[in-house]
């Protein structure tokens, strides 16, 4: 603990750096006292204990550390935060090696001019956003990115209040609501969310409805606004709690008359949100700097969902097959629509492409399939429901579980999170690695 010592001669009082008293008055001087006096914290303690009082400047020397014992502190500090942080470490790691082999790649398919094994010429065909969860995508000729995928994509969403525990208040942490889509109700398909537009200093979404034709609401989805917003909520998406601040009851009520629901919340995503990926799909080089997982905003489980024309191309000629009406790209809600490849679902083997050229291009990983559900049986414009694409789909998309049936392939930014990249219609789009498929590793529960 170190110790406290003083070498002074004890010949009187007067002559020392402190004074022992008992009992209110001074110890008579060299009266059971050393000449020479070494204490320690412990044998002051001891005097106070026996009713001996110190009183004055007792001088302190602490011990000096040597060189050697600071390489040992310091070894063992090192030690420590290695250990701790072993795992970050390894992540980190492989991810910068990952992005080295992804960036040696690019360059040398830069250099030869052309994609991998003569691949055929792709682009982007189709760019999509969706400002509200579940509503009416909006058709982009151009968009960039930020740390939760496409700039205004599913930033805000609908929530129901969940029931009350049976144990009385919900606990830290804990869904106090959850979210709700088309899959709960179909109507919500005739509700168009626009592109977020900044007018008069708001950043304002306009929602409309052909159910409601004379009526509509805007929504200040400003920073700001968000930041400031005093009600807030633990929103449960699948299997993640996410906080979300309520938008207010204008918006709420707007949307209840068409899903003709009384408890409906249109909530936003705090721009502090940290949402992630689940780290069993995330390729290593979509890790970021230090290891960090990518973030994800209100999406199912992935920032971005990239489809094929050619691969709807296939459902429709089966569909035409039976006697059916093809189907449009809007019921799979893809944010990237991608032509040029004569093979249907060749999107199965992607593993990372990059899109655009030059500064503005962008590097996605390709991550899993996606999962389809009966959303993908709602008409988009009408919210009228059928039994297709589902009923065909299993008939040759039955993958991963052998129950989930899967169309298009969701996506995350590569680990050096590009943010100024802007990604246009038109853009040539070359796939850097291939590999085999990813399913979701257990049955996904639709809701």
């Amino acid at each position: 603990a170190g110790r406290h010592q003083t070498s002074k001669l004890l010949d009187s009082p007067a002559r020392s750096p402190f004074h022992l008293h008992r009992g209110g008055g001074p110890l008579p001087p060299n009266r059971g006292c050393l000449t020479r006096l070494s204490l320690s914290r412990s044998h002051l303690s001891a005097l106070c204990l026996d009713g001996v009082e110190v009183r004055g400047r007792i001088p302190c020397r602490h011990p000096k550390v040597t060189m050697a014992e600071t390489a040992v502190l310091i070894v063992i500090g090192t030690m420590s935060f290695l250990f701790y942080y072993r795992a970050r470490l390894r992540d980190t790691i492989k991810a910068n090696r990952a992005r080295w082999a992804l960036r040696t790649i690019i360059q040398r398919i830069e250099a030869a001019g052309e994609g991998p094994d003569d691949e055929e010429e792709m682009q982007v065909s189709g760019l999509f956003i969706h400002p509200v969860k579940s509503l009416r995508a909006v058709p982009l000729s151009a968009t960039a990115f930020d740390k939760h995928g496409l700039r205004a994509d599913r930033r805000l969403m609908l929530v129901r209040p969940n029931a009350r525990p049976t144990y009385g208040e919900f606990v830290d942490g804990e869904a106090t609501h959850r979210f709700f889509t088309q899959r709960q109700c179909s109507s919500l398909a005739t509700i168009e969310a626009s592109e977020p537009v900044d007018i008069g200093g708001k950043v304002l979404i306009k929602l409309s409805s052909t159910l409601l034709t004379d009526e509509h609401v805007f929504v200040d989805v400003s920073p700001s606004v968000i930041e400031s917003l005093p009600v807030r909520y633990n929103a449960g998406l699948w299997g993640d709690v996410v906080e979300v601040a309520d938008v207010g009851d204008a918006a709420a009520d707007f949307v209840s008359k068409v899903a003709m629901q009384t408890d409906i919340r249109l909530v936003c995503l705090l721009q502090d949100s940290t949402r992630r990926i689940s780290d069993k799909y995330c390729p290593d080089a979509a890790r970021g700097p230090f290891g960090d997982l990518p973030m994800a905003g209100l999406t199912d489980g992935f920032p971005i969902l990239v489809t094929s024309q050619a691969s709807l191309d296939e459902l429709n000629k089966r569909l035409r097959s039976k006697g059916k009406d093809a189907l449009p790209m809007s019921r799979f809600r893809p944010n990237i629509v991608i032509q040029g490849n004569s093979t249907p679902f060749d999107e199965d083997n992607w593993k990372a492409i990059k899109v655009g050229t030059g500064e503005d291009s962008v590097v996605l990983h390709i991550v899993k399939g996606c999962p389809r559900c009966k959303q993908s049986c709602t008409d988009q414009l009408t919210g009228d429901r059928s039994e297709e694409p589902l009923e065909t789909l299993s008939e040759f998309r039955a993958l991963g579980t052998d129950i989930d049936v899967y169309f298009g392939q969701n996506a995350v930014m590569n680990g050096d999170r590009r943010l100024r990249s802007v990604i246009k219609l038109g853009d040539p789009v070359t796939v850097l690695s291939r590999g085999d498929p990813v399913w979701d590793l257990e049955q996904v529960q639709a809701e």
